[in-house]
């Protein structure tokens, strides 16, 4: 009886096996029409599982179309998402116009009073700080940094100037600081922050000298403005303290750099190459008269010890020495027109 069951099955097996090689169909027939994904809610399953259609071993019927599979997927991908959310092109910022600024800027030692007190040469600081004033206004410029602009000479230029023109340090520290005051053409430029540094003056005594951050009114564009007096031999050998300061410059404006704002230097330093030989290289500036430190040290010979410098990326044009002020003063009036682009200090323009 056993090896009567045994030779059933054995047959059995045969025969299923016969069957689905020769095409028959080992499962009952399934319809997947009905659970073929549509945009509708109500999908079951992924849209490539449901969209297969069974092969011709698998159902039984040949197949119409020798690509159908590749078909059905290629149509379904129409209307269905593949891999998530349809990916759309992302749209790109606007860069914003480059900002174009142009001043006339000077560095103007006006000839402290007390240097021609009861003097025959020239007139007393007052008056000569009126013609001074008319000098700046008639010229279009609209920062000055002042050397030895002493208390009755600031008083004149701010009464001069009716308000139209801020002055700093001016009266607000010690009358030496003042001396060293940086106007500014109100109408022009709004004050954002006003600081000091210390500066050795004869024998090494600090003047707090400005530090400005003034923005112009019409492009927006914010610059650091600085201006100095180092000292003079005219009191003995002031040689080591002119190295400190030097030192000293260099050290803020590299700080100042940082901030990726424009700087702008004024002053009477007392020397000439020796001075911007250190200062340009030194802290990556250009000089108002031409040359800049990025080899060496380029800088066009300056017969004057006065001198208008900033940073590399600032342009210069129309210098001037004006030496032709005898009565006003001892020293030319240093002018120049600066150009800033914004693409070049974009942080100016925040």
């Amino acid at each position: 009886m056993v090896r009567k069951l045994a030779l059933v099955a054995g047959v059995g097996v045969v025969w299923l096996v016969t069957f689905v090689v020769m095409g028959g169909s080992a499962v009952p027939s399934i319809d997947f029409s009905a659970s073929t994904p549509t945009n509708g809610a109500g999908a079951q399953a992924g849209p490539i599982e449901n969209a297969l259609p069974l092969s011709a071993a698998a159902t039984g019927a040949p197949s119409d179309l020798p690509g159908s599979a590749a078909s059905t997927v290629e149509s379904l991908a129409g209307t269905v998402p593949l891999a998530g959310a349809t990916l759309r092109p992302k749209p790109q910022p606007r860069r914003a116009a480059a900002v174009n600024l142009t001043f006339r800027l000077a560095s103007f030692n006006v000839l402290g009073s007390s240097h021609t007190s009861g003097s025959q040469k020239r007139a007393s600081g007052v008056s000569r700080m009126s013609a001074a004033t008319r000098y700046v206004l008639n010229r279009d410029i609209s920062i000055v940094g002042f050397q030895e602009m002493q208390g009755d000479q600031r008083a004149r230029f701010l009464a001069e100037t009716n308000g139209s023109w801020g002055l700093f340090p001016g009266g607000s520290r010690r009358s030496g600081d003042g001396d060293n005051s940086i106007g500014w053409n109100k109408n022009v430029w709004s004050l954002v922050k006003a600081d000091t540094t210390p500066i050795p003056y004869f024998y090494g005594r600090d003047r707090n000298i400005p530090v400005l951050l003034l923005k112009n009114k019409q492009s927006g564009i914010t610059i650091y403005m600085t201006n100095f007096h180092n000292p003079a031999d005219v009191r003995g050998n002031q040689q080591r303290w002119r190295n400190v300061a030097t030192q000293r410059q260099i050290t803020l404006f590299r700080a100042l750099s940082r901030s990726g704002l424009p700087i702008l230097v004024t002053g009477d330093m007392n020397e000439r190459t020796e001075w911007a030989c250190q200062i340009l290289p030194g802290a990556d500036m250009r000089a108002a008269i031409g040359g800049h430190g990025r080899d060496g040290c380029s800088v066009v010979r300056n017969p004057f010890v006065d001198w208008i410098v900033g940073s590399y990326d600032l342009d210069f044009s129309n210098y001037v020495a004006d030496n032709s002020l005898k009565s006003i003063t001892d020293h030319p009036v240093i002018i120049s027109d600066v150009t800033i682009n914004s693409r070049d200090f974009p942080k100016s323009v925040s």
